[in-house]
């Protein structure tokens, strides 16, 4: 008798068990759920599928359906795998959907990617269409056919100025790129800078910015920053610079052109191309510190801080410094450095030269880069910034374009800048 009471017992529990599981499947443990469903449809805007790049279809992207108060996902798959219409417990839901795989800094086609908010209702079947958006920037480069016969090298490079750069170079064969600046984009102008080697083995560079504000035609409401979806159009041909100086060869200048086409729209308007504002020399002109100058910088003559160093083959020069006379004192002497090459740049964050204005190599946070660059002694006069063999040695591992931005600051809270762009070719 006692050992039906145990079984029966067992039997009881076995039951119970069932039904507590049955509930959980069902949603209804606690209270009978209330449900409701959801017809989704993903989709790519059709005037950006024609006019920016072609695309796949929607139906492999991956689809997540959150429950916003709880941000437990009730559906986490493709769309095409995706129950249609989709039976979900009544509550408000964020709704995912994009491009499949990561979106990166640089890419060689579109991410597209879009979220939508919606609430589900009792015994209602809501209709949402999720529209994926691109999210990147479509950047072409149209090099012309005198720029490429008066050229032998060329480095051309964009500066967003959050640290990302995007580079082309003569052996880069791909002239699109997808460049992505952020989810909450704030660019609103690019600076570009041209280095290019003339057939005659002449270095010719220039600073140009141009800023989507400026564009020949606006839209109300635009966004006056660059942003995911905008295309543009950077036009680089050769010129033969006027008025040469009596018995000196015409020097080789560049001829740009910048257009834009809005994300969403169809008309492609020109944007004006600026000097880069400098208190610095022009392109291949050295400096020459004035005697009323509190702080000088200068490359003692090299050019490198006009022309930039470019290493092909791992032939570093051994003459790369930065020369700066500090008349009031050293207070701080800053390098920053902004690379093209995602591993460099991870390594040199690491050692605090990438966020704000870099690491001060004038204060005892900079003691451990002392095998990298020689340090400023606060207080003295002069200063020359130089780079060992070692970090030569580990630049050479790390192609792209890699921009050493050096301010010095004295006691009395005068500052001056200088950039000193090294370029490390494969």
């Amino acid at each position: 008798m006692k050992k039906i009471a145990i079984i029966a017992s067992l039997f009881c529990l076995a039951v119970l068990s069932s039904c507590e599981l049955k509930d959980e499947l069902t949603g209804t443990k606690g209270g009978k759920q209330e449900m409701g469903a959801l017809e989704l449809s993903v989709s790519v805007p059709q005037e950006i599928t024609e006019s920016r790049a072609n695309t796949e279809a929607p139906g492999n992207y991956p689809v997540v359906v959150m429950n916003k108060e709880t941000e437990e996902e009730a559906y986490n798959g493709t769309y095409e795998a995706m129950e249609k219409p989709l039976r979900l417990p009544v509550g408000t839901y964020i709704v995912s959907s994009h491009t499949p795989g990561d979106i990166e800094t640089t890419m060689l086609s579109p991410y597209y990617g879009g979220e939508k908010e919606m609430t589900i209702s009792k015994e209602i079947t809501s209709v949402l269409d999720v529209v994926c958006k691109m999210l990147n920037t479509k950047i072409t480069l149209n090099l012309g056919d005198d720029f490429k016969s008066a050229f032998t090298e060329w480095t051309i490079t964009l500066n967003d100025g959050n640290s990302h750069v995007l580079t082309f170079t003569q052996a880069n064969e791909n002239s699109t790129i997808y460049w992505y600046l952020g989810a909450d984009s704030h660019v609103a102008t690019l600076t570009m800078d041209i280095t290019a080697t003339t057939t005659d083995g002449v270095k010719v560079r220039d600073q140009k910015q141009f800023t989507k504000a400026d564009a020949s035609e606006n839209y109300e409401n635009d966004n006056p920053n660059f942003t995911g979806g905008d295309a543009l159009n950077i036009n680089i041909g050769a010129i033969e610079e006027p008025d040469p100086e009596p018995g000196q060869q015409p020097q080789i200048g560049f001829d740009i052109s910048v257009d834009i086409t809005f994300d969403g729209r169809d008309e492609t308007v020109e944007i004006p191309v600026e000097d880069v504002p400098t208190t610095d020399p022009e392109p291949g002109e050295p400096e020459e510190p004035g005697d009323d100058e509190v702080i000088t910088i200068s490359d003692g003559g090299t050019g490198y801080l006009t022309d930039g160093v470019i290493v092909t083959g791992g032939e570093f020069p051994t003459d790369v410094n930065v020369i700066m006379g500090v008349e009031k004192g050293i207070q701080n002497v800053f390098v920053k450095v902004t690379t093209t090459n995602e591993v460099f740049e991870g390594m040199v964050a690491e050692l605090g030269l990438v966020a704000g204005d870099g690491m001060d190599l004038a204060s005892d946070g900079a003691s451990g880069l002392a095998e990298l660059f020689p340090l400023p002694e606060a207080g003295t006069t002069e200063y020359t910034f130089s780079m060992s063999e070692m970090l030569f040695t580990m630049l050479n591992g790390f192609a792209g374009t890699h921009d050493f931005t050096l301010k010095v600051v004295d006691k009395e809270g005068n500052e001056k800048s200088a950039v000193l762009t090294i370029t490390v070719n494969e």
